[in-house]
């Protein structure tokens, strides 16, 4: 499971920013202290959240957060290259001197097997000036347009916990309990946690990143929910076919969306993205006293909402059934929900019986019917808000002094009482009325 995440200098986040899945000491208040039971996964020795929600004004930061954790991870888990594919990475804060020559920081505090590790790398744009093609050093010295400056691992070492390796440029110096000998990284934007993990048999280096690998991050983000609609189509298509079919009609009937079958139509285009038109449900109902039958087109039938439901159904449901913690990113997580449909996917979650293997879900959010003790904790909210200078500022609901446990965080929070909220120009909109 993920303990935290850290960043700094990437796009609208300055200066050191972690968000944390740590629960701290509170306790709910009377009423709801079945919350710190189901809302929280004991992980070792640590107690961990499986939701976490961060909330701001538009162009606050929300985004960005998410994104650096999300490119982090991808980048850990793919495949090592040539060509260096960090350019999502090296996107540092602009309103600074010589921000293209300054260095962006990435790190994740993680448990696997009941041991922590915290990895992290720092990265740049590459400013030298690429060799010509028919230089004879090119061979010698290969061109990575940005590049790793740093890269560190600490965990676990024999007793007691330490430094496994750390990295300054390509210079490594190497504690990990493996008695390979590993080549240099070959290129600067080389991970050597990748390097080592593919030199190496049954090492640190291996598991971390195959963890990491196997989270199912998923980010909705900009490019919208149809991209995972292939997984809930895959999903049904499985070996288990009527009995993964029965779980989909049961996950959509738990949000009172009721049908009696799903069906679907091959595409003979071999579309990415698997057409709605070619998804089909059946419903009963009663007609003059008789027992009738309706087919509803997921393209034309149904709702925004129901439509982006099936399409994360399967991700939903395969992050359920692994046998390790998934890790989902849901960016403006709101969007086309109905606030009921919204707080059942948060609870699902947060439902031990449900969620066995403690998989965990970040999400981003304006909607603040989920900002109740009842459904969260206020250590489970975050805020972003964007400061003098353009940056954006991360912060905890619990960093707050003063705020009780069972207040109505919702009311406050729209009240101005946490800040995060945008700044409505009052003049301007004066103006505006008046024509000026």
């Amino acid at each position: 499971m993920i303990v935290e995440f850290s960043v700094k200098n990437f796009r609208s986040i300055k200066e050191l920013q972690t968000i944390s899945f740590v629960a701290t000491g509170l306790k709910s208040p009377k009423g709801n202290l079945d919350i710190d039971i189901d809302n929280i996964a004991k992980s070792s020795d640590r107690n961990l959240f499986k939701t976490i929600g961060i909330y701001g004004a538009n162009a606050s930061g929300k985004s960005n957060i998410i994104k650096a954790l999300d490119f982090f991870i991808k980048f850990i888990a793919s495949e090592p290259s040539s060509l260096s594919n960090m350019s999502s990475l090296c996107d540092p804060f602009l309103y600074q001197n010589d921000c293209q020559n300054t260095e962006s920081f990435f790190q994740i505090v993680l448990v696997i097997n009941n041991e922590k590790y915290r990895y992290g790398i720092t990265v740049k744009n590459n400013l030298k000036v690429k060799p010509n093609n028919d230089s004879p050093s090119n061979n010698d010295s290969p061109y990575s347009s940005e590049i790793i400056t740093g890269e560190w691992l600490m965990g676990k070492k024999q007793k007691n916990a330490g430094q496994l390796f750390t990295r300054i440029g390509k210079k490594i110096t190497n504690n990990l309990p493996i008695k390979e000998v590993i080549p240099p990284v070959p290129y600067e934007h080389s991970l050597f946690l990748s390097h080592v993990a593919a030199y190496a048999n049954d090492n640190i280096c291996q598991k971390i990143r195959k963890y990491l690998a196997g989270m199912v991050v998923s980010n909705l983000g900009n490019e919208g929910h149809e991209k995972f609609r292939v997984l809930s189509v895959n999903y049904i298509n499985q070996k288990f076919e009527n009995e993964n079919r029965k779980d989909l009609l049961t996950l959509l009937a738990s949000f009172d969306l009721k049908y009696d079958t799903v069906d679907l139509q091959k595409d003979p285009e071999q579309n990415k993205i698997y057409p709605q038109d070619k998804i089909t449900f059946t419903k009963g109902y009663i007609s003059s006293n008789k027992q009738q039958q309706v087919s509803l087109n997921l393209n034309k039938n149904e709702s925004a909402g129901t439509q982006k439901l099936f399409d994360l159904a399967g991700l939903i449901l395969i992050a359920f059934e692994l046998n390790s913690p998934a890790f989902i990113i849901l960016d403006e997580i709101d969007s086309n929900f109905h606030p009921a449909l919204l707080i059942k996917l948060i609870k699902l979650f947060n439902t031990p019986s449900f969620n066995k293997n403690n998989s965990q879900l970040l999400f981003t959010s304006h909607d603040t019917n989920l900002m109740s003790p009842s459904i969260m904790r206020r250590d489970q909210f975050y805020f972003t808000e964007k400061q003098e200078d353009e940056s954006s500022r991360l912060y905890a609901l619990s960093d707050l002094k003063g705020i009780r446990n069972n207040v109505d965080f919702a009311k406050q929070y729209l009240a101005g009482y946490y800040g995060a909220l945008p700044i409505l120009d009052s003049e301007l909109n004066e103006k505006i009325a008046n024509h000026e």
